[in-house]
């Protein structure tokens, strides 16, 4: 089972560089972020029928306060 986390960890690690290394390109690059965003909260809201922003604005307080909870 160790030996499954470790190839589970190595492929999470490599997507999560690659994606950086995109990330940076594409601003190096002159990517629009502002753009960027739109689209990806049209897709979200298109797909899951969902707002983005006040999910994300919904969940940030519910998230705080688990974690005061948790900590504390």
């Amino acid at each position: 089972m160790k030996k499954a986390w470790r190839v589970i960890l190595v492929i999470v690690a490599i997507a999560i560089t690659v994606g950086a290394v995109c990330a940076g390109v594409g601003l190096l690059t002159g990517a629009d972020t502002d753009r960027i965003g739109t689209i990806l909260e049209e897709r979200i809201a298109e797909q899951y029928n969902v707002d983005a922003y006040a999910f994300i604005h919904d969940w940030i307080p519910e998230a705080a306060h688990t974690i005061q909870d948790g900590l504390f």
